[in-house]
């Protein structure tokens, strides 16, 4: 019997025990050794069913839908400033570029692993340019350990020279080719309409003879904490590196390296197709490729093409709902530490039992069940962009529901309505549609967060359930996605809509 029911109960069958006790004389009532003055109650509204007020009830039917809009790519960003420089500025021999990058073995399971590419402009040329070749640079062994568990590697062996084909190549040196242009001089040298093809033989299609690539430029990669790299690019090439005849007879020179984009990704090929066109070619699928990189050494173009199609895909997990009494705070409240209630177990894990089991003996709890068989699928699992969970009941006026469930790619982030849950009805009529804009992300506050998708201690990379470390802030508290670089606004993430129909 729900609790609102027996307190109703409880209140008839005292008044009616303290109506048949009373002294007609002298108006008291007697309950054992306490007198008080008699209490006038009509009390036909509690025994006659006649005139009781009539409650609405209504069955809902609960949709969680993940709305993800895959990205290709995980992370991507710019470089362009040089070690100890103040601006962005080409690489001159002896400088070098950094950044840093997050990235686990894996983003998704059985995605392949992360990797890392990157463009960057060979200076003394029409169109060509520095990269690893499609499949990219892996960032972890086999085994899942990181291919830096040792110290910085070298993987200049891992770097190509392509050309671009969007230019016809000159001699070196020659009118067309950046050190000889204006700065801000884009585009200037005859369309070649060609493909992007990989220099072999140390020669372009004009027949220049062409350094070594370890001869202009040098990648290492470091661990610098868990699941997160740097990333330097040094200029190793001299002022003899390269003849540039088109400036002389014996005329020799260095070789710049430009200001670059990089990714960090799973699917091979972000930025260029061998033996395609530079534009629309890739994850990244830029209308101008890697055109105005290979040529002229600007970025912009790329790099904006390349964050459109970078984003953080978010599993959903299973979880757990519940149908309560208002100001019942269910499954958390905010600013204050988890109950130790099965919350955890779904915010860290994904795992909704120990909560449903729980909340079936606390007071103000109607119901408490677990969503966790995804529509059509023939058993329990997590649900990806495009799957939904879904789940039924029936209520009356008064009721409030509460949910819950993981955001898979971090440490301990749920979904759920506020603490006091949402009410189902509005003026005696069930609530219908959408509801996604009173869903929130909350953190737990049980393990400390980790770069979401990369973190080592999140539930796709882990060893083992519970096994990230202890947070120092122990509430549970809001997150605000507009904070954090790389997770979607809510909306972008989870919908919520509810079907109801009056009893």
């Amino acid at each position: 019997m729900k609790m609102k029911t027996l307190f109703a109960t409880f209140v008839s069958g005292t008044v009616l025990l303290l109506t048949a006790c009373s002294d007609p004389e002298n108006d008291t009532l007697v309950i054992g050794d306490t007198t008080a003055e008699k209490i006038v109650t009509d009390v036909d509204g509690l025994s006659d069913d006649s005139e009781k007020k009539m409650v609405a009830q209504a069955d809902f039917t609960v949709t969680i839908e993940n709305v993800v809009t895959p990205k290709p790519i995980f992370q991507s960003g710019v470089f362009s400033v040089p070690v100890g420089g103040s601006g962005p500025t080409p690489l001159f021999p002896g400088d070098a570029y950094e950044f840093e990058i997050d990235a686990g073995p894996v983003v998704l399971p059985g995605d392949g692993g992360t990797r890392l590419s990157f463009v960057t402009m060979f200076v003394q040329s029409n169109d060509l340019f520095y990269a690893p070749g499609e499949e990219g640079i892996r960032l972890y062994n086999e085994d899942g350990s990181s291919i830096c568990a040792n110290g910085p590697v070298d993987v200049t062996d891992q770097i190509e020279l392509w050309d671009a084909g969007t230019e016809v190549n000159e001699s070196t040196g020659g009118p067309n080719q950046k050190p000889q242009q204006a700065a801000g001089d884009v585009d200037q040298g005859e369309n070649e309409y060609g493909v992007v093809t990989k220099i072999t033989n140390n020669s372009c299609t004009f027949g220049n003879v062409l350094p070594e690539n370890e001869e202009v430029i040098k990648v290492t990669i470091e661990n610098i904490g868990p699941a997160k790299f740097k990333v330097r690019i040094m200029n190793v090439s001299t002022g003899t590196t390269i003849s540039v005849p088109a400036q002389g007879e014996n005329v020799r020179a260095a070789v710049p390296l430009s200001p670059g984009v990089y990714a960090v990704h799973t699917a091979p090929a972000p930025f260029f197709v061998e033996g395609e066109a530079a534009s629309g070619a890739g994850l990244a699928a830029s209308s101008e490729g890697v055109e105005n990189i290979a040529e002229d050494g600007f970025p912009e173009a790329l790099l904006m093409d390349t964050q459109e199609a970078t984003g953080l895909i978010v599993p959903l997990s299973p979880g757990a709902w519940a149908t309560h009494d208002m100001n019942v705070n269910s499954f958390f409240q905010i600013d204050t530490p988890d109950f130790g209630e099965g919350l955890q177990a779904i915010a860290e894990d994904g795992v909704p039992m120990m909560l449903v089991d729980v909340l079936a003996d606390k007071e103000g709890i109607d119901i408490s069940e677990a969503f966790d068989t995804p529509l059509g699928a023939s058993g329990p699992g997590a649900i990806g962009p495009g799957g939904r969970y879904q789940f039924s009941f029936s209520a009356e006026e008064g009721d409030y529901l509460s949910l819950a469930t993981m955001f898979v790619q971090s440490n301990d982030w749920f979904y759920a309505f506020s603490s006091e849950g949402l009410s189902l009805f509005e003026n005696g009529a069930p609530i219908s549609g959408d509801v996604s804009e009173y869903i929130t992300l909350y953190d737990a506050g049980t393990e400390v967060d980790e770069y979401a998708g990369a973190g080592l201690f999140q539930v796709i990379r882990q060893s083992g359930a519970d096994s990230g470390a202890e947070d120092s802030n122990i509430n549970v508290r809001l997150i605000d996605p507009s904070e954090l670089g790389n997770i979607p606004d809510n909306i972008e993430v989870i919908k919520v809509s509810i079907e109801s129909s009056l009893k």
